[in-house]
Parts: C-alpha cells; structure tokens; sequence
C-alpha cells in the first residue's frame, strides 16, 4: 500500500516513512472479514471515525500565520500523514522544504500532478475525434447569404 501511495503521488523516496506510518494507520481502521472488529475499534474500545481521513499526498493550501498584510496567507503544500500527539495533519511545503503540522487546510484532492500525465494521454487519443468531426462540418454545403448594407 505505501509503495501505491510513493509512486501515485511522485513524492521524493525520504517521505517513504510517512507513507508507511499512514498506510499502517489506515490498514488498522479497515475492517477485515476473519475479525469482527478492527483493530482500531479493539485497541480504543469505539469505532473509527472515517470523516476525517484524506487523499496522501494530495496538494493543499495551508493557511499560514501572516507576518505583514502583503504577504500570502496561504501556500501551497503536499498531505503527508497524520501526527499521533495532536489533531491536525502533517503538511510539507516544497519552498520551505519543511514538515509541518496544522489544521487548516483546503485540500485539493481532486488535482494531483501524477494525473496530468495521465490526463495529456487521453487528450492525444480522443483529439481525432473532434478533428473528424470539424472536417465534416466544414464539407457541409450551406446556402450563401451575403447582407449589403443600404447605401
């Protein structure tokens, strides 16, 4: 499963230990056919709360503690985990090339860069189509009207 989230998200190797920590974590609140329970709802005696669970690795904008009123009051950043000692998730930003825990964050879990390449793929086979289908519409024969303004 970590090896899945390292290769989706094309995150450099050293985040293999938050992919890890992450995937054991989800694993632990998955339910299993052989136990009744999971192992999260056995070790805490209540089950799992799945509503505050995100895409890893997916982009964020992180809102940031503004020093001056100019500067940007969020960045963009990456999901990377979920910290055991506090609420809130564990954020990496790439300009700051730092890890950070924070609790308000948009996450765009919808846009991730590993898809573009898939999405340019799509784009070259169905871009005939739409070829065809103008090359057609140009060939139509359509009456000629030409409007002269009076003189």
């Amino acid at each position: 499963m970590a090896r899945s989230m390292m290769s989706f998200t094309k995150l450099p190797p050293f985040f293999w230990g938050y992919a890890l920590k992450t995937a054991a974590k989800l694993l632990n609140m998955a339910p299993s056919k052989m136990v009744p329970k999971t192992p999260y709802e056995i070790w805490h005696g209540k089950p799992a709360s799945y509503k505050y669970l995100r895409v890893w690795g997916s982009p964020t904008y992180v809102n940031r503690l503004v020093g001056d009123k100019l500067d940007l009051r969020s960045s963009l950043c990456r999901f990377v985990g979920y910290p055991k000692e506090t609420a809130g998730y564990y954020f990496y930003d790439p300009s700051e090339r730092k890890i950070f825990i924070s609790r308000n964050a948009v996450f765009l879990e919808k846009d991730f860069p590993a898809d573009s390449r898939r999405d340019e793929v799509l784009l070259e086979e169905s871009s005939e189509e739409p070829q065809r289908m103008m090359q057609h519409h140009l060939n139509l024969q359509f009456p000629l009207m030409v409007f002269q303004p009076p003189s």
